[in-house]
């Protein structure tokens, strides 16, 4: 039969083929398990099973047990949900010293734990004294009982709640202090309910522990009918008289743990798994988001200090931060935004963060949101909770969703959004807290190009109201979106400039890569009236004085140190002679497009070779959608582009040599010194 479309199965994971080699030991594994307590079962006479169970001993013995197990669960959960959170949350050594020692009763034998419980607690032990003026009594008694139950089952719950801990995304956490909330409302709205199937399974092994402790309870509290004398100790005085009603005994007792682990898996076994859905997102209201989410007071600039350097970001300007790979974007960001230390921090001319311990302002009083690439939004709730969060409003949640377009969203638990739709909420709910600084970590790498195009209005159309830090390798963003920008290099900001001055004359090799412009560093050799020649890479580099740089009357003093830039459209390439490889020594140059004829007047001739063909979108650079990197000298690089066919014509490949050719008109010289790594800014 033949399914319609509505009654097509949703989605499910795939899941993974496992070896039959491990699947055998799988099997031995379980068997080892499994295999004694089926033997056990055969041996119970189940016709004795009700009339041992009403007996009055078994009843007494039961009552012992499940009451001790009661009160010692709730304890180690009041005790070890705490514990838990405090080594999870905590970086110090004490903490991991901590979680080595909860684990010390599972490794320690069950007599020692009765006897070091004796020489704490016991009625000679350290303790003793005060528990008597207190008429607190533990050794063989009822309340030893519940003691020595806690003290072996506490690791228990601890060991789960803390592997719970350390699978929450810690950005989850971190956005939750950005947009506000303080630590008690992320402990109660986002960790505990994360946990709470943790919480039961703990819990649960917890209890299933009390049930079955013996050596530590006959030792500390002993075995007094009625009052310590628990069911495993039964079983085991009774497999001495009646082996047969101490099976019967030990059926029961395992019957119980089953169950009580069967219900403290229910969570997991009940959980939900959750796929994206599609949902229909609308256009975007710049406007009604702008008057939603505008902060009160506006914008707020921000200073921060790190290893000598200062950088400034404006109140109400979008800067850009740019820099390669492991330049320190996202460590500056994390000082601004509280959650790294170790910097001088100013918002708003007030410091937030210093040399003092005093100095340090938490992140959710500092006004300041920063979006990463992974959205931060708690899994277990809906988008328009997780919103809530922030703006603190249900209603006005409602509107921003509605204004952002993904009002289709709101009811949506957020386990099942997709990673661009993730992307947008965590945008709303970023904007819905009205910081005076918003800093965004490349926070739109995951949306379509469509939605992207709708953020980038609104972020532009925003940006005078408060302070915008985006960090970015996109060109697009740069230009568009950016009014300055400050540039990282080496974990230090080596220069802040106006966007405009960034693409003319880019500050770093990174900045000019970013902004499509080549960038090469020397000296000046010759200058005079017509033009400048610079030497780079041991190559002469001839162009035209920049416009704005100074003009003595001598000219440019030969070496002057300089900068020399140009736009990747000006390079021709040129297959050098006997390049090819078929050693006739023929003058194979073969010119790039239709630039044939500006090559006759070209007077910058450089050798290089190709080290790198990249493919970039067909409309980049006049049809041209293969970017050539030619290395010149010295580690230095230019880039052209060029198209496909031309690629192919030269048989341009990694390791081939060529001739780079460029009109000095169209070489400019920068005859200042420029920032390089490690260097002040300008």
């Amino acid at each position: 039969m033949t399914r319609t479309p509505t009654e097509q199965p949703a989605p499910r994971p795939a899941g993974a083929r496992v070896p039959v080699a491990l699947l055998l030991v799988a099997v031995i594994g379980v068997v080892v398990i499994v295999g004694p307590v089926l033997a056990l079962g055969v041996r119970v006479d189940w016709s004795q099973f009700w009339p041992v169970l009403q007996e009055d001993d078994t009843r007494e013995l039961l009552a012992v047990t499940v009451y001790a197990a009661v009160q010692a669960t709730l304890i180690t959960v009041l005790l070890g949900v705490p514990l838990a959170v405090w080594i999870s949350s905590s970086e110090r050594f004490g903490a991991r010293v901590v979680r080595l020692l909860v684990m010390l009763p599972l490794a320690m034998p069950p007599v020692v734990a009765g006897l070091a419980l004796t020489a704490a607690v016991g009625r000679r032990g350290l303790l003793a004294p005060v528990l008597d003026a207190l008429g607190i009594q533990f050794a063989f008694a009822f309340p030893g009982v519940v003691l020595a139950h806690t003290f072996v089952a506490l690791p228990f719950v601890v060991v789960s709640v803390d592997s719970a801990l350390r699978q929450i995304d810690r950005e989850i956490l971190a956005s939750a202090a950005g947009v506000g909330m303080r630590p008690r409302e992320i402990l109660t709205r986002i960790t505990l309910p994360a946990i709470a199937p943790a919480v039961a399974t703990g819990a649960g092994l917890a209890f299933a522990r009390s049930l079955g402790e013996f050596g530590t309870t006959l030792t500390f509290a002993g075995s007094m009918p009625g009052e310590t004398r628990t069911m495993p100790i039964g079983i085991y005085l009774e497999r001495e008289i009646d082996q047969d009603r101490a099976y019967v005994l030990a059926a029961v007792l395992i019957i119980l743990a089953v169950l009580v682990l069967f219900a403290a898996m229910l969570p997991t076994l009940f959980a939900r798994e959750h796929t994206p859905r599609p949902a229909t997102i609308t256009a975007l209201d710049t406007d009604r988001m702008r008057e939603l989410t505008r902060p009160a007071s506006g914008g707020t600039g921000v200073e921060i200090t790190t290893r000598g350097v200062t950088t400034h970001f404006p109140a109400g300007t979008i800067t850009a931060l740019i820099g390669p790979n492991g330049s320190g974007k996202t460590t500056l960001a994390g000082l601004i935004a509280g959650r790294l230390r170790g910097a001088e921090v100013r918002v708003d001319g007030e410091l937030v963060d210093g040399p003092a311990r005093g100095d340090f302002v938490p992140a959710q009083r500092r006004g300041i949101v920063l979006l990463t690439q992974r959205p931060g939004l708690p899994r277990t709730a809906t988008v328009r909770q997780a919103v809530t969060m922030a703006t603190r409003d249900r209603e006005l949640s409602g509107e921003l969703l509605e204004a952002a377009g993904l009002a289709d969203l709101a009811d949506t638990p957020v386990p099942a959004l997709s990673g661009g739709q993730a992307a947008q909420v965590a945008l709303v709910r970023a904007l819905g807290a009205r910081p005076g600084v918003l800093i965004l970590d490349e926070p739109m790498a995951a949306i379509d190009v469509d939605s992207t195009a709708r953020w980038r209005r609104l972020l532009r159309a925003t940006g005078g109201d408060r302070t915008t830090i985006m960090v970015t390798h996109d060109p697009v963003d740069l230009a568009g979106l950016s009014e300055r920008v400050a540039v990282m290099q080496s974990g230090r900001t080596v220069a802040e400039v106006p966007t405009g001055e960034l693409f003319a004359l880019p500050p770093t090799d990174f900045a000019a890569r970013l902004a499509g412009v080549n960038r090469l560093e020397g000296t000046v050799t010759i200058s005079d009236a017509a033009s400048v020649t610079v030497g780079v890479a041991g190559q002469e580099v001839a162009g035209q004085l920049s416009a704005d740089a100074p003009a003595p009357a001598g000219g440019v003093a030969p070496g002057t140190p300089a900068v020399v830039t140009f736009a990747p459209t000006a390079v021709t390439l040129a297959r050098r002679a006997g390049a090819d490889g078929d050693g006739t020594g023929e003058d194979a140059r073969r010119d790039v497009g239709n630039r044939a004829p500006e090559v006759l007047s070209a007077r910058n001739r450089w050798s290089g070779t190709v080290l790198t063909l990249d493919s970039t979108p067909a409309d980049a650079g006049a049809g041209a959608n293969v970017i050539v990197t030619v290395g010149l000298a010295d580690g230095v690089q230019l880039t052209t582009p060029v198209t496909t066919a031309a690629a192919v014509e030269l048989g341009l490949e990694s390791g081939v040599a060529v001739d780079c050719l460029v009109k000095a008109t169209a070489v400019t010289i920068h005859p200042r010194l420029m920032p390089g790594p490690g260097a002040d800014k300008v």
